[in-house]
């Protein structure tokens, strides 16, 4: 199944496009301020370097967040445009995920970790590796990178930007044995996953999808929409 996957929660419009498992592209753009002016022609070469148009696209994956308020809300809307317009299904993927997955060290778990604006806050959700499949481990956290301890158990790695210096915080605090990888959405990573959930035939409903946004006061809101990584 050839699915196109977008994710602008940052400050880059990621694309990709996978056929089975293999990775026909992979892009990241630069987008600091002008995602939506880009992200139309970003697809568009993607879709040429893989040599495919916007017809041969069977599935439609994007980025869910959480992220940049405005960055995710570019991301999401084209591509359920793009999914109403093709009439082909689209799958949300909560960006905490996407980071999961590019991180994967065999059988160890992730906590995937995205900076929230200025200060020490935090986006954070761990995931259990279960072969090419993540199973999320409790909620999603929102609040300071040392409140993330009571999350770790055992060898953790930590995927996301900067998580060198989210370790050495964690293993000052708790002595907790992480392990840093450096990792960013990739469009590529949201096609996969949402492939796989498209070949247990799920899919979203292109009116109701929205971003995942996580603030302290509405974190608890999603728990349930998303319980678990390939849910």
């Amino acid at each position: 199944m050839i699915v196109l996957g977008i994710d602008t929660s940052g400050y880059t419009n990621a694309v990709g496009i996978v056929d089975g498992d293999k990775v026909l592209a992979d892009f990241a753009y630069e987008a600091k301020t002008d995602s939506l002016q880009r992200i139309v022609a970003d697809i568009d070469a993607t879709l040429k370097e893989a040599g495919l148009a916007l017809s041969d696209v069977e599935g439609i994956g994007v980025g869910l967040g959480p992220g940049s308020w405005t960055g995710i809300r570019v991301g999401v809307t084209v591509g359920k445009m793009l999914a109403f317009a093709s009439g082909k299904p689209v799958c949300g993927v909560p960006t905490l995920e996407v980071l999961a997955f590019t991180a994967r060290d065999g059988s160890r778990p992730i906590c995937s970790i995205i900076k929230v604006g200025a200060g020490d806050a935090v986006y954070a959700a761990c995931y259990h590796p279960e072969g090419d499949f993540l199973d999320r481990i409790g909620d999603y956290y929102v609040g300071d990178v040392k409140g993330l301890t009571g999350m770790l158990t055992g060898s953790t790695v930590l995927a996301g930007k900067d998580v060198k210096e989210y370790a050495r915080v964690i293993r000052k605090e708790s002595g907790t044995n992480v392990k840093a990888v450096e990792a960013a959405p990739g469009g590529a990573v949201v096609a996969c996953l949402a492939a796989q959930r498209f070949a247990r035939g799920e899919k979203d409903d292109v009116l109701s999808l929205t971003p995942l946004y996580l603030k302290e006061s509405t974190a608890k809101a999603f728990v349930n929409k998303y319980k678990r990584g390939h849910a």
